[in-house]
């Protein structure tokens, strides 16, 4: 195309020059939600080469989180980055969310699809973004009250003084009782064992449930007493996978739904 005078090659010129720009911005934006340059190629008609040109040295800042992992990173850093941070159950069901979980027959109950290795990985990477950007992330624990923290705080470790002491107490009265042990170092492994074992009774907290421990304790003692109690009659094998086989719920009024499949409303009618 030949230009006539010098106004409108200038004219020519700043078109071409807003054009490019149009161009340039389209693929940037598109390159910033992470889109390859493949898919900038087809998705603007233009050349693989003016593409490459265009986002060579540019990194990507609003890619958008593909994986269950990547999307829980998203949202638990948007929520730890708040004056008030993320609290425990925030996180658990953004996890559970992406994660997904699984109906246990046996248990009779969901069962979500990530592990403590997940929680412990998204945490470390959204401190990760977070010191990237100069914010902080905040894991908040679901005991503290947001408007009062540190009372909440205090209260909390008096409460568990008065229990340690009281604690202390028993396990005094335990020892005297108990113990008749000549040894001074059997005598203080014993009474730190009884101890944990009271804590682990409390608190649910060991490698084991506490029915389990409750069960294998009650076995120990009854066997070093020479005796044990009359064994409960066990049920068919058979028996026992129907018992346990509970059907996930469909609604959210779950006790209704087991009725109705037990077939209890119509044999009442």
């Amino acid at each position: 195309m030949k230009i006539q005078n010098a106004a409108a090659s200038k004219s020519f010129d700043t078109g071409q020059a807003a054009n490019d720009d149009a161009r340039i911005q389209e693929i940037m934006a598109l390159h910033l939600t992470g889109m390859s340059r493949r898919n900038i190629v087809t998705t603007t008609g233009e050349t693989e080469h003016f593409v490459r040109k265009v986002v060579t040295g540019v990194p990507v800042t609003n890619r958008k989180p593909t994986t269950s992992f990547d999307k829980s990173v998203h949202q638990v850093y948007e929520l730890a980055c708040r004056e008030q941070g993320v609290k425990d159950y925030e996180l658990r069901s953004i996890l559970h969310s992406e994660y997904g979980c699984v109906w246990n027959h046996s248990v009779g109950c969901y069962e979500s699809l990530y592990d403590k290795d997940t929680i412990k990985r998204v945490k470390a990477k959204v401190r990760e973004q977070a010191a990237t950007s100069g914010q902080d992330a905040n894991f908040i624990p679901d005991w503290i009250d947001n408007s009062t923290p540190t009372e909440s705080r205090i209260t909390l470790e008096q409460a568990a003084s008065v229990l340690s002491s009281r604690l202390d107490e028993l396990m005094d009265e335990f020892m005297f009782e108990f113990s008749s042990n000549d040894s001074t170092e059997a005598v203080s492994k014993q009474r730190f064992a009884a101890r944990r074992h009271v804590l682990k009774l409390l608190s649910g907290l060991g490698q084991e449930p506490v029915s389990t421990l409750l069960e294998r304790t009650k076995k120990i003692t009854d066997g070093l007493d020479g005796y044990a109690d009359i064994p409960t009659p066990k049920r068919a094998s058979g028996r026992l996978a129907v018992d346990r086989f509970i059907p996930e719920p469909n609604t959210h009024d779950y006790f209704l739904d087991f009725v109705e499949e037990q077939g209890w409303l119509k044999s009442a009618a």
